[in-house]
Parts: structure tokens; C-alpha cells; sequence
């Protein structure tokens, strides 16, 4: 259920995903979700965004993990992110973003969620970019903004069916790494 959950949130954020929807999509009885998902639909939300972020998290820290420079972290991650795109055939965007993007005030225990996997993006890749020779003030700078970036760079790719959001935040992002690490 929750694998249905990340592609049909990808495709149309938390809102526009019905419960019927991820009943057919995911082939379970309605019983096991209310079995397994006491909390509905916000604790199935809140349980993708927990996963996907994880995972993203886990990417993040074995990138930095492997030391490579930098420019080589931003292009790889950029990289990625322009080929999940491709991969969706720009029907779908990251779901964290769509989920971020399509939840109301409430959904508390959704919010937390976003707000935790979010933190911890940003989290590793400060300690990336600090490892690579950033002080502690640019590091978190840089780590909000390609966190940005890269979100924004999902959003726009989905809406202009291309991956050039994705390349251009590459390149602007090493420029602003370059700067950041030279002072």
C-alpha cells in the first residue's frame, strides 16, 4: 500500500488521492488498511514521507560518504533527481514535494512528518558541504537552498515536461558552493 501511496501522491499530491484510489492501486481489502492504518489516509502520508525521507537521507549521507568534491555531490544529485523525472515521463514530481505542497493545516501528524524529513535532508547535506570546506553558517545557507532547489527543480520539470530545471539548479548551485567555499 505504501508503494502505491509514493506514486500516486507523486502524481498528484496527498489531496488528490482518495482512499478508494489506493485500495484498487495497491490491491489490498479496505480492511487490512484500517487494520494497518488506523490513522487513514494522514497516517499513510505520514508513513511515505518517513519512508522517502529516510531514503533520501540514506542517498544524501552515501554521496557524501563516497568523497567526492562538491560539484561532483551537487551534478550527482541533480543528475538523479533529472533522470526520477524522465523516468515519470514528467507526469509526477518528488512526492515529498507533492505532499508538502498539497496538505492542509489539518494534518498535523502529515506536517510533522514533512517538517522531520525535510530537517534531515538539509542536515546531511550541511555535513556534506561542511566536510568539503564550508563554515557552519554557509554550509547551512547552501544546504537550504539546494534543498530548494532541487524541490523547485522537480515542480517545474513536471510542469515544462523537461529536465533543464534540474540542469540549470546544477550548475547554479556548484557557482554558489564555489563561492561559499572560497570565503
Amino acid at each position: 500500500m505504501l508503494s502505491a501511496a509514493v506514486d500516486l501522491f507523486a502524481a498528484r499530491g496527498f489531496e488528490g488521492v482518495g482512499i478508494a484510489e489506493l485500495l484498487t492501486k495497491s490491491g489490498a481489502p479496505r480492511g487490512s488498511l484500517y487494520f494497518h492504518f488506523p490513522g487513514g489516509k494522514e497516517q499513510i502520508g505520514a508513513e511515505v514521507v518517513a519512508r522517502v525521507g529516510a531514503e533520501v537521507a540514506a542517498r544524501f549521507r552515501g554521496l557524501h560518504d563516497s568523497g567526492v568534491d562538491m560539484a561532483t555531490f551537487i551534478d550527482r544529485v541533480f543528475t538523479t533527481t533529472a533522470k526520477e523525472c524522465k523516468d515519470r515521463q514528467y507526469k509526477a514530481s518528488c512526492p515529498m514535494a507533492a505532499i508538502a505542497t498539497g496538505f492542509g493545516i489539518d494534518n498535523p501528524k502529515l506536517a510533522a512528518a514533512v517538517r522531520t524529513a525535510f530537517n534531515s535532508w538539509e542536515d546531511e547535506i550541511r555535513l556534506a558541504a561542511e566536510a568539503r570546506g564550508m563554515n557552519a553558517v554557509n554550509a547551512a545557507s547552501f544546504a537550504s537552498a539546494m534543498l530548494a532547489a532541487m524541490e523547485g527543480a522537480f515542480v517545474i520539470s513536471k510542469a515544462q515536461e523537461s529536465d533543464k530545471a534540474h540542469v540549470n539548479a546544477s550548475r547554479a548551485l556548484q557557482v554558489f558552493a564555489a563561492s561559499l567555499i572560497a570565503n
